[in-house]
């Protein structure tokens, strides 16, 4: 079942915050990626994650660079990439 943007940035801020152990809150939909201090190894976790929750397949999606600047941009490709 698909999920809209805003349950999806949500989603994605909670997991995002676990992986950096972050407290509730500090993420938020225009957090970008690159200031939260994920390394590569937990990104590579992210990724996998988020594969798992939604059923989608980043890589094979052809996700854009663009995609991976904010939680607002990830989760806007995760919601396009979303089976009906």
């Amino acid at each position: 079942m698909a999920q809209d943007i805003q349950q999806i940035e949500q989603r994605l801020a909670k997991e995002i915050e676990t992986l950096l152990s972050l407290k509730p809150g500090a993420v938020q939909a225009d957090s970008l990626l690159k200031t939260l201090g994920l390394d590569s190894l937990r990104f590579v976790s992210l990724l996998i994650a988020i594969e798992k929750a939604f059923g989608v397949n980043l890589m094979k999606g052809g996700i854009k660079r663009e995609a991976l600047l904010s939680v607002r941009s990830l989760s806007a490709a995760v919601a396009s990439m979303q089976k009906p």
